[in-house]
């Protein structure tokens, strides 16, 4: 591809304006016409450079010295020119691993390591299949059209990863979907963004409160026990951002891998009769579903420490950079794959050097969990119903309107 000249690229003068609602592997098209790092609008009218290839991506999200993760070193943000109301400020001005970086990020990140070892996963794997058969056990029998992502993507990962944090009250967890829906809602009005971030710190206040009073094995009562052993090791704000993000993270993510990758497998018979015949894994479609359309559209945000050279071009010092995720993986790129094949949905493949997991030391640390949740979610959803079909043609699949997921409204389905 013939790129336009990368010197003359700005962020004073944004070359693009995304659209939240466009679709994310058109948008990275035509981003990737300019450079692999562009400087663009973001929704909310916030400039910042956005990687637009699968090498700068990893560029930025490699350990590199002249990047740093903590917003601190956003230089419009601390001239106050990013707006109060930007949805995905609280992320990225948050106290979690996800924001921190060196000893902080290393010791936050170390009290949450336990929690995801292939033994604790393994322990778990009998409660994720218990709820995916419940699930599937209320659809059996139902007559016409389904929205499976509402009856099955969505409460699947919500529900174990409430309760990996010790939230197993459906109402409670019903509270905390319907706030970060509104968050990662590119539609809401700018007070129902405001009005549900302050709602959601309540709840997590509040559900470290009851877990203060009445403590359990889960993570949230371990981190509470941390913090009130040693509060040098975790602050209270730490606390609640920490449960912020992952909570976030362990369900929005998850919810999205497992839908859009059902689409994957229906739009793609041949690689589903792969796994139905045993030829290949159900792990198998995992990669292969966050390659061909991962949940993320972009991670946001790293700075730039000093002007930074990536992939060819300069992002100067205080400048951030958001990376791009789905669109990037469509650029080719993972072991030889040329663009036209990287569109394609394709079991078969490996996808080592995939970005959907993340890159270097913020790779997913929830990501042995999520693999099963996927993993699992599909073989006993295609081992349940072996017909399963759209109820509408792909081109008619309405995509969630976010400046950060890549997901859909809704999976209408057949499911005999």
């Amino acid at each position: 591809m013939n790129f336009v000249n990368a010197k003359e690229l700005s962020l004073d003068e944004p070359v693009h304006v995304c659209d939240p609602t466009s679709d994310a592997f058109a948008e990275a098209a035509a981003l990737r016409g300019f450079g692999h790092v562009v400087p663009v609008a973001l929704f909310g009218g916030v400039p910042t450079w956005i990687t637009a290839s699968i090498e700068a991506s990893r560029a930025v999200m490699e350990v590199n010295p002249d990047i740093s993760k903590d917003s601190a070193n956003w230089a419009a943000l601390r001239r106050g020119e990013v707006p109060r109301s930007w949805p995905l400020l609280s992320l990225v001005t948050g106290r979690n691993m996800a924001t921190t970086e060196g000893a902080d990020h290393l010791r936050l990140r170390r009290m949450l390591t336990h929690a995801f070892t292939n033994k604790r996963i393994a322990a778990v794997v009998p409660r994720l299949s218990a709820i995916a058969d419940e699930l599937l056990d209320t659809l059996a029998g139902h007559d016409g059209p389904i929205d499976l992502k509402a009856n099955y993507s969505y409460p699947l990962p919500m529900r174990m990863i409430c309760e990996y944090f010790g939230i197993t009250d459906p109402a409670e967890q019903e509270e905390l979907g319907r706030e970060y829906e509104i968050l990662f809602d590119a539609g809401a009005t700018d007070e129902e963004r405001l009005r549900a971030d302050a709602d959601l710190e309540d709840t997590l206040t509040r559900h470290i409160a009851d877990k203060r009073a009445h403590p359990d094995e889960r993570l949230t009562s371990t981190l509470i026990r941390i913090r009130e052993e040693d509060g040098d090791r975790l602050t209270e704000r730490e606390l609640i951002d920490t449960l912020r993000v992952m909570l976030a993270a362990g369900h929005e993510t998850t919810v999205n891998a497992i839908a859009n990758t059902v689409v994957g497998l229906l739009t793609h018979p041949d690689q589903l009769a792969l796994l139905r015949d045993g030829t290949r894994p159900w792990s198998a479609a995992v990669d292969a579903g966050l390659h061909w359309s991962a949940p993320i559209k972009c991670v946001y945000m790293r700075y730039a420490l000093r002007d930074t050279d990536i992939c060819g071009t300069t992002v100067r010092a205080g400048e951030p950079i958001a990376t791009m995720i789905a669109g990037a993986h469509r650029n080719g790129g993972v072991n030889g794959t040329t663009t036209g094949d990287a569109a394609r949905f394709d079991i078969t493949r490996s996808y080592r050097g995939h970005i959907g997991f993340g890159a270097g030391v913020h790779f997913c640390i929830g990501a042995p969990l999520a693999r099963q949740e996927i993993a699992i979610g599909l073989e006993r959803l295609f081992t349940r119903f072996p017909t399963l079909r759209l109820a509408v043609e792909p081109a008619e699949l309405t995509h969630i309107a976010s400046p950060a997921i890549n997901g859909l409204v809704d999976l209408p389905v057949h499911l005999t």
